[in-house]
């Protein structure tokens, strides 16, 4: 997974870039999914590149390439990254340029699958629908992945701490939810069944969290996991 962080616009943009293009693998489009779903920011950033890149239906004349720059394309699109291509794009000259762009878009439009995609997510959502945290959970991987979008801010010693509410049991601490970058969580071979099933808590704690699940503080939002349809798309 891209180590992404969606709160910093530059990154934002560079994930919304990518997106366009369809240089992402099933679990990069799935998390960045799951924030445009609800980010306005996210969805100004996917217009932008749409509108930007549109050039390449209006303007360029489709051009036969010559057999070298198939091969410049085999290359330079086996980085995950629109910017670390552009070397080879400004290598090409405008001739070479425009073929490949023309071939590269077909290429683009339906990304490479990979394994390991995400089979459920969670969006908080704090004040204005503003997206806080992405919190994703992937079976294959045996992992629950807790990712900071934009969190509000908290009163001063206080930290917000997820939980997993297990029907029957104590419920399962997921950990202190993060200020920003990615928080992963093991899922353990005892839960791993009823993740699908088991509801999402978020409560308000000291900076040490809560001492056990049957001790928790006040509940300040809940929700269940949605599942991803791993062949949808937006």
């Amino acid at each position: 997974m891209s180590e992404w962080n969606l709160s910093d616009p530059d990154q934002r943009s560079q994930a919304a870039a990518d997106y366009v293009l369809g240089l992402l693998d099933k679990t990069e489009k799935a998390r960045f999914e799951a924030l445009l779903a609800m980010s306005h920011d996210a969805q100004q950033d996917v217009q932008h590149w749409q509108d930007h890149l549109d050039i390449l239906n209006d303007q360029l004349e489709p051009v036969k390439p010559p057999a070298r720059v198939w091969k410049k394309i085999s290359e330079a699109t086996k980085p995950a990254s629109f910017w670390s291509n552009l070397r080879f794009w400004q290598g090409l000259g405008a001739s070479g340029f425009a073929a490949a762009m023309v071939l590269a878009v077909t290429f683009w439009i339906t990304p490479p699958g990979t394994p390991g995609a995400m089979d459920y997510v969670y969006v908080v959502q704090g004040e204005g629908s503003q997206t806080e945290w992405i919190v994703n959970a992937s079976l294959e991987k045996n992992m629950v992945y807790v990712e900071a979008v934009k969190p509000d801010e908290l009163p001063e010693g206080k930290v917000c701490e997820l939980w997993l509410m297990v029907a029957g049991r104590e419920p399962v601490s997921l950990g202190l939810l993060p200020k920003q970058g990615i928080h992963r969580i093991p899922i353990d071979p005892e839960w791993r069944e009823a993740v699908e099933n088991s509801p999402l808590v978020i409560t308000l704690e000291g900076m040490q969290g809560a001492p056990n699940g049957y001790d928790m503080g006040p509940v300040i939002t809940k929700g269940q996991w949605t599942p991803i349809n791993k062949h949808n798309s937006i």
